[in-house]
């Protein structure tokens, strides 16, 4: 009869190989979900009002403002 506590190498190689498998597998999924509802950087930036141009604008605006007005 085995002791419980003895050394297995291959049996712990299995456990390993089988978490790392159910790991990468949840992944694989989680990530086919997302990508299935994704509607790309043009409709993220229009529904959260994030616009990448009018930003970098708004930006340069209120730098050269903030350099013609005068430090206390």
């Amino acid at each position: 009869m085995p002791v419980p506590e003895s050394v297995d190498p291959f049996g712990a190689l299995l456990l390993l190989v089988g978490t790392i498998c159910i790991l990468g597998a949840s992944l694989v999924v989680c990530y086919m979900i997302w990508s299935a509802g994704w509607e790309g950087w043009e409709s993220w930036n229009a529904r959260t009002g994030l616009n990448d141009e009018e930003a970098s604008l708004a930006r340069q605006e209120r730098l050269a403002r903030g350099s013609r007005e005068p430090r206390d």
